[in-house]
């Protein structure tokens, strides 16, 4: 039986890494930075004027979703950010993500929402169109999910599965649904 050389194998396993990286960077994304990661089962659902620009060293797991669609979509990713496992981050208007942020999995991140008037059917309506600003060394927990109009600030933690629909100050911890600040770090 034929023996395996593993420095050889990973060698392959990492080239192809790359050329999926530059494929998708150059097909989906306006500006990338360096050392861009993006693995081969994230999805990109872009309409052609769509801003989605990333800095140095950003990874984006597995089956994470991007769906940036009508009217003016712009999505911005500072350096060092991770997106994890099965994110969606869908943008009708303007997200921007800092730099050294931590995105755990199954996180959703939206800038818009549905009309809700009463005598129409809410298939019907126009989208509430808004925004999210994530800023600097946040960490976002597992399951979180982010809503229009919020600005999470500089150096906060959102806790697993909390749901945040209001503005997070700089350095809180935030949890629950919806998502209360119970500390901040020190």
């Amino acid at each position: 039986m034929p023996t395996v050389d593993k420095a050889s194998y990973r060698n392959r396993g990492g080239l192809l890494q790359r050329l999926i990286s530059a494929y998708k960077g150059r097909r989906f994304f306006t500006k990338v930075g360096a050392n861009l990661v993006v693995k081969a089962t994230a999805e990109f659902r872009v309409v052609g004027h769509a801003v989605l620009e990333v800095g140095d060293n950003v990874t984006i797991q597995d089956y994470s979703f991007f769906q940036l669609t009508m009217p003016e979509p712009k999505v911005f990713i500072g350096n060092n950010t991770v997106i994890g496992r099965r994110n969606i981050i869908t943008a009708k208007n303007h997200i921007s993500i800092g730099n050294d942020v931590l995105i755990g999995s199954d996180v959703q991140i939206i800038d818009h929402g549905h009309g809700m008037q009463r005598d129409i059917p809410i298939r019907l309506q126009k989208a509430d169109i808004g925004f999210v600003e994530i800023g600097n060394d946040v960490w976002i927990g597992a399951g979180a999910k982010i809503l229009m109009n919020v600005k999470i600030g500089n150096g906060a933690v959102i806790g697993a599965n909390s749901v945040v629909l209001t503005d997070i100050p700089e350095y809180a911890i935030a949890v629950g649904s919806p998502a209360k600040v119970v500390k901040y770090r020190e």
